[in-house]
């Protein structure tokens, strides 16, 4: 089974045990619904538990997620660090949309079938969701997720197909 990475705990809100997160994922409120299923992933021990959530809300740039099983500050606080993961499904992407860590590991292919790099990061700047390309020797750059540039995507083959403009490279 493969997991999407929610958001990192970074400690306790209050003290019913509601956790505070950075989010690491897109649409929150759909991945938080009442009831939702999401595994809770501690680094230190390699464990992985099952939880159910109870309620979401948004906090400035923190997300706050109330957990069954985790009612105490205390509780909650020795969660910090642990990561809230949500099982991978294909069937939540609409079509021409792709799973973040899907794309990282694909290779930029130019319009030439050059190969210019691997994604090593994806980027989410107030423009547009953006690529960074690692190149062996040479400086890292950046492709925004955009029809303009973008000319295919095959995931399956873990590449990434590109229209290189002057400048970009």
């Amino acid at each position: 089974m493969e997991y999407l990475d929610l958001g990192i705990i970074i400690g306790s809100f209050s003290l019913d045990g509601t956790l505070k997160l950075k989010s690491l994922t897109n649409h929150p409120e759909k991945r938080y619904q009442k009831g939702k299923k999401v595994f809770l992933f501690n680094a230190k021990t390699n464990e992985m538990a099952q939880l159910s959530v109870i309620s979401y809300r948004m906090s400035g740039q923190f997300d706050l997620v109330k957990i069954a099983g985790i009612d105490t500050k205390e509780k909650a606080d020795e969660l910090r660090g642990c990561l809230l993961k949500v099982e991978k499904d294909i069937k939540d992407l609409e079509e021409g949309h792709y799973f973040f860590s899907d794309l990282v590991g694909c290779q930029i292919i130019d319009e030439n079938e050059n190969i210019l790099g691997v994604v090593s990061q994806v980027e989410e700047f107030p423009s547009a969701i953006t690529l960074r390309v690692r190149r062996s020797g040479e400086k890292d750059f950046f492709v925004p997720f955009l029809n303009e540039f973008i000319t295919k995507v095959d995931i399956s083959n873990k590449k990434i197909f590109i229209q290189v403009i002057e400048g970009m490279l």
